[in-house]
This record gives C-alpha cells, sequence and structure tokens, in this order.
C-alpha cells in the first residue's frame, strides 16, 4: 500500500483538528495515503474513512453502554487494519477509552504514536498521564501547564499552542460588529444526550422568559445534521433558527449572550469576546461518578485557563430554567459586560497563543515518512 498514516479521534472537536491536519500532511506529503476514524472534516480534508466514530460519542458510563457493540466493532476493524498495513505512524486526538488501547496495540507492534490532545489527567487522574507517558513517542497536549503530567516517560513532550486560537484567529479574530438585531447564541452542544438535557432546559426558559428575550434574535448552532434535526423538534414551537456549526464564528460577530454547553466551544465563545453563560447536565449516576474522580472546581474552560470563574456555570441541578433565566438577565442588562469580556478574550488569546500546532504536528509526522 506504501506509506501510510492513521488519525483516529472520537468527537466533532477531535474530528476538526484531525481536518486539519490532514490537509496539511496531504499537502506536504501528497503521495502518502491518510486514513482516518472521525467524521464530516476529516473526510472533506482527504481522509480515508474506515469508521465514522464521531457519530458514537458519548460522555458517561451509562451513556457508553448503548455504542459498546459498535465500538466492539470499530476495534475489530482497526485492529485488524493496524496489524495488516502498519501505518508509518499513528495520531491519536483525545478520545482516551478507545486511543488508550489503540496505543498499546502500536506499541506492541513498534509503530510511533503521536497524542494530540491528550485526556485531562489534571483534573481526571494522574495515572493516566504516566501510562500515556509510556505509550506514546510524542504528545501534544493543549494547555502549557499539562506538559509536567506526561513527562515521566520516553515521550516527547511539547506545547505548540491550543489549535482553537489558530483557527479563530483565521477565521474572524477578535473583531466586533453591532447588529442591528443583536443575536442570544444557544449551543447545546455535540453529542445527542446532553443535547437533549440542554434544551429541555432551554426551551422550558424561553417559554417561560418571552419578554425577556423578545428584543433578541435566538440562532441555535447544530454540531451535525442529527443534531439539527432534534434542535428542529424539540425547539419547534419558538422562533429560534438553526444555523451549522461552520457558521458560528460570524454568528458570534453578532452576538450578545451565548449559552453554551460545557466544552470546548465555550472556549470559541470567549475568544469572541462574547458573554456566556456555561451550562452542563449529566445523567445522574453519570454526576456521581464524576464527583468522585474529579479534581477540578471550574468546569468551563475558559474559567480554568483565567484561573476563576468569570463567566457564569450552572452544573448538573443547579442549571434549571429559573437560575438560567436570572444569569440571563444578569448579563443582558449590564452593558459593561461586553468589555470585560472583550478584555478576559484577550488574556486568554495570550496565554494559549503559540502559533500554529497543526503544522508543528505535522512537520513531527514527516519524519516519520
Amino acid at each position: 500500500m506504501g506509506e501510510t498514516v492513521l488519525f483516529s479521534c472520537g468527537d466533532v472537536s477531535g474530528d476538526l483538528y484531525v481536518g486539519e491536519m490532514v490537509r496539511l500532511l496531504r499537502f506536504s506529503f501528497p503521495k502518502t495515503r491518510v486514513f482516518a476514524l472521525g467524521g464530516e472534516e476529516s473526510k472533506n480534508a482527504g481522509a480515508e474513512l474506515l469508521y465514522p466514530t464521531v457519530t458514537l460519542s458519548t460522555f458517561g458510563l451509562l451513556e457508553l453502554i448503548g455504542s459498546l457493540r459498535r465500538w466492539k466493532q470499530v476495534w475489530d476493524l482497526t485492529s485488524t487494519f493496524i496489524r495488516d498495513h502498519r501505518p508509518r505512524v499513528v495520531v491519536l486526538v483525545d478520545n482516551p477509552g478507545f486511543n488508550f488501547r489503540l496505543a498499546r496495540l502500536c506499541q506492541k507492534l513498534g509503530i510511533p504514536v503521536v497524542y494530540f490532545a491528550p485526556p485531562q489527567v489534571w483534573a481526571w487522574g494522574r495515572k493516566r498521564g504516566v501510562s500515556l507517558s509510556q505509550l506514546a513517542d510524542w504528545i501534544f497536549p493543549l494547555f502549557p501547564w499539562e506538559i509536567p503530567y506526561f513527562s515521566s516517560g520516553k515521550a516527547r513532550v511539547e506545547w505548540a499552542g491550543h489549535p482553537m486560537v489558530e483557527l479563530f484567529q483565521r477565521s474572524e479574530g477578535l473583531r466586533k460588529k453591532a447588529p442591528d438585531v443583536p443575536w442570544v447564541v444557544l449551543l447545546p452542544g455535540s453529542r445527542k444526550a446532553e443535547a437533549k438535557r440542554y434544551l429541555a432546559v432551554v426551551r422550558a426558559c424561553l417559554e417561560k422568559s418571552s419578554a425577556l428575550f423578545a428584543p433578541y434574535r435566538l440562532v441555535a448552532i447544530a454540531a451535525s445534521g442529527e443534531l439539527r434535526e432534534l434542535i428542529e423538534r424539540e425547539l419547534r414551537a419558538l422562533p429560534v433558527t438553526v444555523k451549522t456549526k461552520e457558521e458560528l464564528p460570524l454568528v458570534l460577530r453578532s452576538a450578545r449572550l451565548a449559552i453554551a454547553c460545557a466544552g470546548t466551544v465555550t472556549l470559541e465563545v470567549a475568544l469572541a469576546g462574547v458573554p456566556q453563560i456555561i451550562v452542563y447536565r449529566l445523567s445522574r449516576f453519570t454526576f456521581w461518578v464524576a464527583r468522585m474522580v474529579f479534581r477540578g472546581s471550574l468546569v468551563g474552560l475558559p474559567n480554568i485557563v483565567l484561573g476563576e470563574q468569570v463567566y457564569p456555570e450552572l452544573i448538573q441541578d443547579h442549571f434549571s430554567w429559573w437560575n438560567l433565566r436570572q444569569e440571563v438577565e444578569k448579563i443582558l442588562q449590564n452593558p459593561a459586560i461586553h468589555e470585560k469580556s472583550l478584555s478576559w478574550a484577550e488574556s486568554i488569546r495570550e496565554r494559549l497563543d503559540r502559533g500554529n500546532p497543526f503544522e508543528r504536528v505535522v512537520e513531527v509526522l514527516g519524519t516519520y515518512l
């Protein structure tokens, strides 16, 4: 088959990062065949998709049970592919439940592993960082403070900047535009279960607070076609326009407020200088388990980067329609919050910007080709 590279990710954010790396890799090494476990971004960038793993994305033990059989199929397919085709290098992106196992297989077969966006071991357990440092050849963490957690093994660890800063600067930067009708942006996340819980609370808030939202245009961002159908169904009785994730940068330029499901998108909102409320709700069992192992006091990535809660967080039972309404009122009735949000955006950019991390990863991949 010639020289091949395999990428593996499991959610929308990871797929976005893989797409960027695949484009650069195919430009620099056009004769290399690129395969991926990913989604639309990976495929559109030119990778041959082994399986659309983004469709299996879940968070939590109970949520995972329903997709175990399909993940078993993905493992059988991928392990056979690796044994048969022996890629020159395998690039893993987040998704530790699957990718750690893949890293062990690659180590056994003598195949180099580059891990981009490793799991947040500083929040979920340091032992995983030690294990990964023994399995991978290169590790590119998303945050500079993560380097020590992966430095005890053979892996070379390098922080090359946060990819969201690069992607945001490329599309919009920190420029703001005053809209004729300001928007309130709804960001229900990229996983179906979390989106359902988000939409139930937000729908109740919109229905019971119509006067509060009347001066604004409501826009919901769908991370996929499946989620677009879910959003349109759940909010069909409300004046909400649904747009694709590709339209988010433009939407944020006209946003007065975002109600964002915790995840990478909260960082994008923060970089745009848009005030936001960070929300999340898990199943009760999954939340109970998470409380046992999660080591942090903050959930939202922008708050973690800044070291304090500057964006309000409504997590689990605190994420109710009434609490959400209270936080929305505080922001919409406080014009000064916008200047503060722009200042926070600049601070986050300064802390996370170190150039184009995708270029650096592809540079490393080139040493194996």
